[in-house]
């Protein structure tokens, strides 16, 4: 029983090393992108070799923690930390797994209006470096594909005066996570960025407000600065903001 324990006592050690050691690779795969140390594509690379030495030193972590008789508090602390790093790398690992199973269009440029889409002005200086133009592409550009994915995403219209569209638009937008750049209400555009956690990637926003006959309309758009697919993401903003101006 003595040499069990011994033997758990290395297994837990050697375990929990790896479980922290391919926890905190995962965590930095973004961060150093961020940082400027690596390549997105790089970062990218780090995560299913982090992941797998995390479950795999939570797995050896896990056998050592219950081969050990008479556990220390020590010993008890190192075993739950293998388990809970283990346990958050797969479901992360397995979040992003499905959402790319869901099929998302290679598409990074959403708008409520495809024939007439919302134009940034304040943002265009902070996208200067960006591989992604600002301007939307209409020839052999998004709208199909959006279309055929997100039926759903279209002007949103409300029986406000278009004063009270555009304020109410405008504190939207300060509840959301976003950094605001642009206000113009004459032109009835707002325009803000969102950088999201992790990997630190930024997607534009532009709000634009208009008349109608029976009050004003609202259109959004939301365009990464990076990549060619968004996994849904922009959709999703233009979706979050729209509810939260509804309530």
């Amino acid at each position: 029983m003595v040499a069990s324990s011994k033997k758990g006592t290395g297994l837990l050690k050697w375990g929990t090393g790896l479980a922290v050691l391919g926890g905190l690779s995962v965590i930095l795969s973004g961060y150093g992108y961020q940082w400027g140390w690596w390549h997105f594509s790089t970062g990218f690379s780090i995560i299913p070799w982090g992941t797998g030495t995390a479950i795999l030193g939570s797995i050896i972590g896990t056998i050592g923690f219950f081969r050990i008789q008479g556990r220390s508090r020590d010993q008890t602390v190192s075993g739950l930390v293998a388990m809970v790093i283990g346990l958050g790398v797969l479901l992360n690992f397995g979040y992003w797994y499905l959402e790319v199973q869901k099929g998302y269009p290679p598409i990074h440029d959403i708008t409520t209006d495809t024939v007439n889409p919302p134009e940034f002005n304040a943002i265009v200086p902070l996208r200067e470096d960006a591989p992604n133009p600002h301007e939307y592409i209409f020839e052999n550009g998004p709208a199909e594909a959006q279309k055929e994915f997100y039926p759903e995403l279209e002007t949103l219209n409300v029986s406000m005066d278009y004063d009270r569209a555009y304020d109410h638009a405008l504190a939207t937008a300060r509840k959301m996570p976003w950094q605001i750049v642009g206000e113009n209400r004459q032109e009835g555009r707002i325009e803000a960025y969102d950088k999201l956690p992790w990997f630190g990637f930024i997607d534009d926003v532009v709000i634009r407000v208009d008349t109608t006959e029976m009050g004003s309309k609202i259109d959004m758009r939301s365009k990464s600065r990076i990549g060619r697919g968004d996994l849904g993401v922009n959709a999703k903003r233009i979706r979050s903001y729209f509810n939260t101006y509804n309530k």
